[in-house]
């Protein structure tokens, strides 16, 4: 049985869905975006929910991004 991954895994995986899902946007920029909305819950205490947060919130910026420049 694989152990759980790690936080900073999932955050990778992250990065990797979404450059997938936006590849209009250059993949350093998702890359970006998904960092500093990481960086905001770096002092949350629950850890267990956080890739799913940043994911969520991730994906609401680059959808504002893209909807801007349309």
């Amino acid at each position: 049985m694989a152990g759980k991954k790690s936080e900073r895994d999932a955050i990778d995986d992250v990065v990797k869905r979404l450059q997938e899902k936006y590849p209009n946007m250059t993949d350093e920029h998702v890359a970006e975006i998904v960092e500093d909305t990481y960086q905001t819950f770096q002092h949350a205490k629950l850890r267990d929910y956080i890739a799913v947060l940043v994911e969520h919130g991730a994906k609401s910026t680059l959808k504002q991004e893209k909807r801007a420049s349309a």
